[in-house]
């Protein structure tokens, strides 16, 4: 793969179209183009893989707008796209047969050549009639405010649409069954979960019914999509079909993501690249989630999969960067019981995180100097350790550096009495790596067993959490 040129946006919303193969080139790949209004333009031949676009190579139109590309070896298949200037994009299908000729003219293209090729074109024409339509309906349901009787034919039509899609997928996969072409439309089809075919007791509780629905969507989502052929990591939908499905298909706990991520990997690692592709993907996914618990996913992906050896992509840069992540990470997941803190406060009396007997224990870290400090520490006080039961909830504010002054003079300046004010003057507790206090303030939450409920948590989100915990108003 050569420079990378940009993110993709959506495959859909740039409605290509794509060249043919002529009878009679004796090289495995042969592109021909007529671009008569633009003479004179550098086109760049291009492809997708794993949600970005990649340089193949570049033509140079003629001051009639003609140039043709001849190679001895074909391309991998997969969907590829031609870049004309900073805003003309056309798509094009590539599968076994890969001689092509696009003309256009007078903003229409035309694309004469290899059946997948054309059948492509064709299908991408279709389908940009389709969401033409689909969008002014759309535009009119919005426009027809509570109007029962206006709204009910458009969402019918809306229906039909929906409908009229799902056959087309399925009548082209029939049609282009073996081909690549064909694998493509297939992959656009989803299993619908039909609600009826549920025994009754489960249609009349709710609870049942999520059960069953997640359990169907999540067994059945890559039915049509066969994610083990390399030629669809070639396209624009894998890197989007993956974020869907870990992301929003599956429930966003480690427990559900895991075990559905290692299988996974596991299943790809007959094929190197899908294998790499999965677990770059995965790790990148977990370290970036905003869902409480999934640097856990994180953790565990990192250490089987990068400080075991079997990422043989990883760089020594990487790997370290990874290592020192695992490091910080590791000892302070959620639902893992937080490390001891036995430290003195402001008179010199020892306190122990362990021996607190509330329900509930707050740890927030923190330095005066921290601009969010100074804001999210008197916060904390005044809207969560004043308005909490102080049997039912423990404060430790524990200041991370060594300026004893310092620490004392914000207590003072804000009145921070009451709870618990606690330092580490002879750095005894590791609590930066025990914690991963790396910025501050860090706000940790543990039970009564001192297991991290959550973390790196702001004032806001820790009193949420607590309403719910504590069920106060």
């Amino acid at each position: 793969m050569k420079r990378m040129l940009k993110k993709f946006t959506h495959l859909f919303s740039l409605f290509v179209l794509l060249g043919l193969a002529t009878v009679g080139y004796s090289q495995p790949f042969s592109l021909q183009l007529s671009f008569p209004d633009q003479p004179n333009d550098t086109v760049v031949l291009a492809h997708y893989y794993n949600g970005k676009i990649y340089a193949n190579d570049s033509l140079m139109l003629d001051q009639h707008g003609q140039a043709s590309l001849l190679k001895s070896k074909s391309y991998p298949q997969g969907i590829y796209t031609l870049i004309l200037g900073q805003k003309q994009q056309v798509d094009l299908l590539l599968g076994e047969d890969q001689h092509v000729q696009i003309s256009q003219q007078h903003g229409h293209t035309k694309l004469e050549g290899a059946s997948e090729s054309e059948w492509f074109q064709a299908y991408v024409t279709f389908l940009k009639t389709k969401q033409q339509e689909a969008s002014r309906l759309r535009q009119q349901l919005a426009e027809s405010g509570e109007q029962t009787e206006l709204q009910e034919p458009i969402r019918k039509r809306l229906a039909q649409l929906d409908a009229e899609m799902q056959q087309k997928w399925q009548s082209e996969a029939e049609k282009g069954a073996g081909l690549f072409y064909g694998k493509f439309m297939a992959a656009n089809r989803q299993k619908v979960l039909n609600k009826a075919d549920f025994p009754a007791e489960v249609q009349a509780n709710d609870s049942l019914m999520f059960v069953y629905s997640y359990q169907f969507n999540k067994n059945h989502y890559w039915d049509y999509f066969d994610w083990l052929d390399t030629r669809m990591w070639r396209t624009p939908t894998i890197h989007s079909k993956l974020e869907n499905y870990f992301n929003k298909v599956l429930i966003q706990h480690p427990d559900s993501v895991l075990p559905v991520a290692v299988e996974m990997i596991e299943a790809s690692k007959t094929q190197p690249e899908i294998f790499q592709n999965l677990v770059s993907f995965l790790l990148n996914n977990s370290v970036q989630s905003e869902y409480l618990g999934m640097e856990n996913v994180f953790v565990a992906l990192a250490e089987r999969y990068y400080l075991s050896g079997q990422a043989f992509w990883a760089s020594t840069k990487t790997l370290e960067t990874i290592r020192r992540e695992v490091y910080f990470r590791k000892n302070n997941l959620v639902g893992s019981t937080a490390a001891e803190l036995f430290l003195p406060d402001e008179e010199g009396q020892y306190h122990s995180l362990l021996q607190q007997s509330t329900a509930y224990t707050v740890v927030v870290f923190w330095e005066p100097e921290c601009g969010h400090c100074k804001q999210q520490i008197p916060a904390l006080f005044e809207e969560v350790f004043l308005q909490t039961d102080p049997s039912k909830l423990a404060i430790l504010a524990v200041y991370t550096q060594d300026n004893q002054e310092e620490w004392l003079n914000f207590i003072a300046e804000h009145e921070l009495n009451g709870w618990l004010n606690l330092w580490d003057p002879d750095r005894l507790s590791n609590m930066q790596v025990n914690y991963n206090i790396r910025t501050t303030p860090m706000i940790y939450l543990v039970d009564r067993d001192k297991k991290i409920i959550a973390k790196k948590l702001t004032v806001e989100t820790l009193k949420t959490i607590l309403k719910q915990l504590l069920n106060t108003p």
